[in-house]
């Protein structure tokens, strides 16, 4: 072959082995890159989600250390609760504290963030309810869209679907609660009949009343799927205007004031306890002292110490108030895991972003005997 052409041929190969090297080497450096940032990026949330699950912080109680939470008290962040000696069991107090509507106080973002040494980087934490209990329609139960009905004066019913995470139905799940309620002087409260789940899901049942068209109607619902429990709350009557919000730090049960208080003078007749396992205890009688005006200008109206109230294992206090002048029984109250309970998605930290780009890391915990799923989300900012 002529020379020429052999310098030709092994020009043209060495030229398009250049231009290869340029275009694929910086794609393959470029991935190269986003896979190790990727693995960084979740090595850094798994150590984030561990502190977060396992460690109980520094104070160990930093969530109920004091009634009114100042943040700068946490020195080292950690959900884990210190009385229990069993993995992936999370401290309600704490998990309170995440709660931006806490009357109380709550811990601010991005002040965890600094204490987290997180600069540069989001991060969403979230508590999932195991399976979903929505209206029959699939609708998300709300105040104002309950799954409550009334069908004569004394006979009320309930009606909801019960369904995995993914949207199939869930039959033979177990259904059972109580009913409070109260007409004028009067107040009720008695089990539902237990029922279960058809093959599509649906429960329904009807209960009757001993008080005929009742001022206020509250209705907590169990529901088992195998082992594990979810607890709804639910209204049967216009629930916009309240007595008061209900808090627990620790022993203690505060009642401030509410958005939207009925601004009269009402005394506490008597405080229930609706515990995770499904039973309801009394737990205290009221006296004379017991009382307060719901449209006060101070933030705490009432509060006292109960020395076994968390051996109780509380997922909601049940008050019944009674107006001062008249004694009618006004008013029931539920709280205070409202925001733990039920159907939501319980949220604290920042937006996830839109398109990839964050890891997302899951596990199964316990907060007060009730199963969740903890979901993290972390991204580079």
């Amino acid at each position: 072959m002529n020379p020429i052409f052999d310098h030709i041929f092994a020009m043209v190969v060495i030229s398009i082995l250049f231009i290869s090297a340029v275009v694929i080497m910086p794609q393959i450096s470029m991935g190269n890159i986003q896979a190790v940032e990727q693995q960084q990026l979740r090595n850094i949330a798994l150590n984030l989600f561990n502190a977060m699950l396992l460690d109980t912080g520094d104070p160990i109680d930093w969530g109920s250390k004091d009634c009114f939470f100042n943040p700068n008290v946490v020195k080292r962040f950690g959900l884990a609760c210190p009385r229990s000696q069993t993995l992936y069991v999370l401290d309600p107090d704490k998990i309170q504290r995440l709660n931006t509507q806490n009357p109380l106080g709550y811990l601010p973002y991005d002040y965890l963030k600094e204490i987290l040494n997180l600069q540069g980087y989001g991060f969403s934490f979230r508590l999932i309810p195991p399976f979903n209990v929505t209206n029959v329609d699939g609708t998300k139960i709300t105040e104002s869209r309950t799954p409550l009905k009334f069908v004569n004066s004394t006979t009320l019913m309930y009606a909801l679907r019960v369904s995995y995470l993914d949207g199939s139905p869930i039959p033979n799940a177990q259904v059972e609660g109580f009913v409070f309620y109260s007409k004028d002087r009067d107040f009720r409260l008695g089990p539902i009949k237990p029922a279960a789940t058809n093959a599509s899901g649906f429960c329904s049942q009807f209960i009757k009343l001993e008080l005929g068209s009742p001022d206020y109607v509250m209705v907590i619902l169990r529901i088992s799927v195998a082992d594990v429990a979810a607890i709804l709350v639910t209204m049967g009557r216009d629930a916009s205007v309240y007595v008061a919000d209900i808090n627990i730090v620790g022993n203690t049960v505060i009642l401030t004031k509410a958005k939207n208080p009925s601004n009269e003078d009402v005394k506490i007749v008597s405080i229930y306890v609706y515990t995770t396992d499904g039973n309801v205890l009394s737990l205290y009688n009221g006296t004379q002292k017991d009382h307060f005006n719901t449209g006060s200008g101070q933030l705490s109206l009432w509060s006292k110490t109960f020395s076994n109230l968390q051996e109780l294992n509380p997922a909601i206090l049940i008050f019944d108030f009674s107006a001062v002048e008249g004694g009618r029984r006004e008013i029931v109250v539920a709280g205070p895991f409202k925001n733990l309970l039920n159907y939501n998605v319980f949220g604290y930290g920042g937006n996830v972003p839109m398109g990839g780009g964050a890891v997302k890391l899951q596990r199964n915990i316990v907060i007060e005997g009730m199963i969740y799923t903890a979901e993290l989300w972390v991204w580079k900012e």
